[in-house]
């Protein structure tokens, strides 16, 4: 008697084969490397060669091949087992809101032990005390001893005896930490040892979705496992990065490879292979409400990884290059408020003063369509582009500003130079004495807000020359929909123009009736905001 669906497993390795045959015509034996001169150091190579995999077109050697990739791959994939320095020390796995459905996946056993001892399963978590340990992975990428994985496998590592890795034929080596990079969470591992099985390295930027993937790690403790899957999506900025981003002033880069090949607590820092066995990415986190696969993984690209570990591995640190902008996704009324056919982009809300897009002449309100010829339409893909640049580094913007195409060249800052701020205007304000305006409040009944003229204290806190203070808006309005209630306090721009008091803004919006306008908003941190609303025409 035939099993329920029991047909569907030829035809399911038919596919699988057909593909993996199909991606296996590409040749072999390359080597995947990396040459970046830093400094007056030399160029560090990050990789090995392609596996020797066969290739053929019978069902028979294609489940051959199927099985020469996850035996070539498997030895370049090592366990991490962590002990912290205190066993109330918790990866981010266990910090993270219960509410948030992205979490980083690093396999925490809270009352020490890996589930290796007899009698003792892996998914067990036996109560004594004393340091917490944890299981990760890590992806071999050079042949003395550099291991890439996650920051959020080894951040709290114990300084002494905190790293163990575990190759695939049982040796076990002392690691120590090279550099770490929370921002992309990435990190570099070290161990003493020569002549290691070194991962090929393949290129993200070719990865296209439905792409047939294996993942390698160490789920739950289960050492040196292999699952497989297909691309299920590019390009995903996941909510996984919240505690990187309230320590360094809201950044974090988050790119990611969306897969659905299985990926549990311990599969963090392995690697998502392609059907030549080449490294794509680094997985990382997991989308789930149980802490277990539920479906979704995703995966650091790995041209961003090596950028990352050939700066680790180097200095010590990355010398990654900033623009100093604030940006954001553009939507549909955003879009018909800049003049721009279709949504498409990122919007400029603020420029940081002392930062390199200052200096190239970028302004707030400018759209970046692209970054060396690559489109960017989310503020996570212009992100990505640029991490794969380093401070000093020239970038080439097509930007869109006042109803035209225009380009931009910028040279790349470190962070450091961004954020620091100076006194000089750009010089094109007004700076004539004001006569007091007449009128001091004003309610816009068609998009529901009341304002009134800024008073001088306010000018002092906003670093406002002029614009209009938001009073009230009303619930259920245009200027409520749109956010302007939440993220608004000061609007000192309407349309592209300057306003500097409630009169100015009434004249204005007079002339705005029925279509789309942008306003340049500065919220109550004093961060400067783009918001797009619609005006009706009475």
């Amino acid at each position: 008697m035939f099993k329920k669906n029991s047909f569907t497993r030829p035809v399911i390795l038919i596919v699988f084969g057909l593909l993996l045959g199909v991606g296996m015509v590409a040749g072999f034996g390359g080597i995947a490397k990396l040459n970046m001169a830093f400094g007056q150091g030399g160029d560090i190579t990050l990789g090995g060669p392609n596996p020797n995999i066969p290739q053929s077109a019978t069902l028979e050697s294609i489940n051959t091949s199927f099985k020469a990739v996850a035996k070539a791959i498997q030895p370049t994939i090592v366990s991490i087992k962590i002990k912290t320095e205190s066993p109330k020390a918790k990866p981010h796995s266990q910090n993270q809101d219960e509410n948030n459905p992205f979490k980083f996946f690093f396999h925490n056993n809270p009352n020490g032990g890996n589930g290796d001892e007899e009698g003792e399963s892996p998914f067990s978590m036996p109560e004594r005390q004393g340091p917490s340990e944890g299981l990760g992975s890590g992806v071999i990428v050079t042949s003395d001893g550099y291991i890439l994985t996650n920051n959020h496998v080894v951040e709290n590592a114990a300084k002494k005896g905190g790293i163990i890795v575990k190759l695939t034929n049982k040796h076990e080596y002392e690691g120590h930490i090279v550099g770490t990079d929370p921002t992309t969470d990435l990190a570099v591992v070290k161990i003493e040892a020569t002549g290691l099985p070194v991962a090929a390295l393949g290129n993200s930027d070719d990865v296209s979705v439905g792409e047939l993937v294996l993942a390698v790690g160490n789920p739950l403790g289960l050492e040196s496992t292999v699952t497989t899957g297909i691309v299920s999506s590019l390009g995903r900025a996941i909510n996984i990065f919240d505690e990187v981003r309230a320590k360094n002033a809201g950044y974090s880069i988050a790119n990611f490879i969306q897969t659905d090949a299985a990926i549990n607590p311990g599969n963090s820092g392995g690697g998502l292979f392609n059907a030549k066995g080449q490294v794509i990415g680094i997985n990382a986190a997991i989308a789930t409400s149980t802490g277990m696969f539920a479906g979704y993984g995703f995966a650091i690209p790995i041209n961003l990884a090596k950028i990352v570990a050939s700066d680790l591995i180097k200095n010590g640190h990355v010398n990654r290059g900033y623009i100093g902008v604030q940006i954001k996704a553009i939507d549909e009324t955003e879009a018909e408020a800049l003049g721009l056919d279709v949504p498409r982009g990122v919007r400029i809300d603020n420029v940081v003063k002392g930062g390199a897009g200052e200096a190239a002449g970028l302004h707030q309100g400018d759209v970046i369509l692209s970054v060396d010829g690559h489109e960017t339409n989310e503020s996570n893909q212009l992100q990505g582009l640029i991490a794969l640049h380093h401070a000093g580094d020239n970038v080439s913007l097509k930007i869109w500003r006042g109803g035209k195409e225009i380009d931009k060249e910028v040279k790349l800052r470190p962070r450091t130079d961004d954020v620091a701020s100076n006194d000089k205007s750009d010089g094109d304000e007004d700076n004539r004495p004001e006569a007091k305006p007449m009128k001091e409040t004003a309610t816009i009944d068609n998009i529901g807000v009341t304002i009134r003229n800024l008073n001088s204290s306010e000018k002092d806190k906003y670093e406002a020359k002029g614009g209009v203070y938001i009073t009230n808006v009303v619930p259920g309005s245009e200027a409520y929909d749109r956010g302007l209630g939440i993220i608004g306090k000061v609007i000192t721009a309407v349309d592209g123009k300057q306003v500097k008091n409630v009169e100015e803004f009434e004249n204005v919006m007079a002339k705005c009736k029925g279509k789309s306008i942008g306003m340049n908003v500065i919220d109550d941190k004093g961060d400067a905001r783009f918001v797009a609303i619609r005006v009706p025409k009475d």
